[in-house]
């Protein structure tokens, strides 16, 4: 009850602040654009002792989703934009594990609701948003021009996060998972009021604070700000940002990440960090190149290599310190028409902590992503 009205003072208290809907008869039609997309593949994973493949798995890196937007002209220069949108994530990347090949327990409920927010925009005010969707500081771990990033990037556990850790000598896996022991400490999306100033020059400020209502058991309050830069100079393109995360009872947190494109050649070099004052940091660089190799569309390729210290989060069984590196090569064949991405990744995950020493393991995904 509390969360629900908290959202509802948000609501009302921002909508008060907002123009009327112009009645002008000059002004233009609204508009609904329906998008989506669908995210589909095959992961194998050998962590030693075992090899198991899991087919139809939804990537967690870019998963399958399907929404639609609304946008009209409002009075004085204002501008109304409202998203809905859903996720259709069943046998998710980040859940699947050998003790559970189908995930058993997926139920669609209020988790997979992505977005549903409403925007108030002005060319000289700029963005005010309010709702469901994303913190100022998602996405800014994954500034990343090397189009490969629909399944390689900072957050190199989405690959195989469901999956267990081996103990070297064990026969049964431990209880730890990939995805405790590989984070990119990236935020993601709140019930929040959110504030995009206006692009001056190819630099954005971005302000957020909310608060998890989807979640069950998250009371929690969220706050962050972060930075952005998207330019050309010459013959490069760049983009880079960097945002510091709040957490009512967690580490703060600063993230960071960039990439620069040569344009003529495709090549490409991307860098992203992570560190929480807990102690807890990471390191990530991929080098990327771009070919234009056939008609259908581009073809990219990358290298990355990721770095962490005392990356494990885990309350209920911490650890006094631990270290998780992967090294990852992806391939992705982009096709314009229609929009759809082939894609395969070979992951190399190593972990060790102050309990014990774990097998290295290797995960292959391959898929097809379908946008529309």
């Amino acid at each position: 009850m509390q969360k629900t009205t908290t959202a509802l003072g948000l609501a009302v208290l921002l909508s008060s602040a907002i123009p009327a809907v112009s009645q002008q008869s000059d002004a233009p039609p609204q508009g609904v654009t329906f998008y989506g997309q669908i995210n589909r593949g095959v992961l194998s994973y050998d962590d030693g002792p075992t090899d198991n493949t899991y087919w139809f798995v939804d990537n967690s890196k870019s998963v399958s989703r399907v929404g639609a937007t609304y946008d009209t002209p409002l009075s004085d220069g204002w501008r109304l934009h409202a998203r809905g949108e859903i996720a259709l994530k069943w046998k998710e990347t980040n859940v699947v594990n050998r003790n559970d090949p189908h995930d058993d327990n997926y139920e669609f409920d209020r988790t997979q609701l992505r977005k549903l927010e409403i925007g108030f925009v002005h060319d000289t005010y700029g963005r005010f948003t309010i709702g469901q969707g994303a913190m100022s500081a998602d996405g800014i771990t994954g500034l990343d021009l090397s189009l490969t990033t629909v399944v390689a990037g900072t957050p190199v556990q989405d690959a195989a996060g469901g999956q267990l850790l081996a103990p070297l000598g064990a026969i049964t896996p431990d209880n730890k998972r990939i995805k405790q022991a590989f984070r990119s400490m990236g935020s993601s999306r709140r019930f929040r009021l959110r504030y995009d100033a206006p692009i001056t020059n190819g630099w954005r400020f971005i302000a957020a604070a909310g608060q998890e209502v989807l979640s069950y058991n998250d009371d929690q309050l969220y706050a962050d700000t972060s930075l952005r830069y998207d330019g050309d100079h010459g013959d490069f393109r760049v983009r880079a940002g960097g945002a510091l995360r709040w957490i009512e009872e967690r580490p703060n947190v600063f993230i960071a990440s960039g990439s620069i494109l040569h344009r003529p050649s495709g090549w490409n070099v991307t860098m992203a960090t992570g560190h929480e004052s807990s102690g807890a940091d990471y390191y990530y660089g991929k080098l990327g190149y771009i070919g234009r190799w056939f008609d259908l569309g581009q073809t990219a390729i990358s290298v990355d290599i990721y770095d962490g210290d005392d990356i494990y989060q885990n309350r209920s069984s911490p650890v006094s310190f631990s270290s998780s590196r992967s090294y990852g090569i992806a391939v992705v064949q982009k096709v314009k028409s229609p929009k759809i991405d082939l894609y395969a990744l070979l992951r190399r995950y190593e972990y060790t902590d102050s309990t014990d020493q774990y097998e290295d393991s290797l995960a292959f995904l391959a898929g097809v992503r379908w946008s529309f």
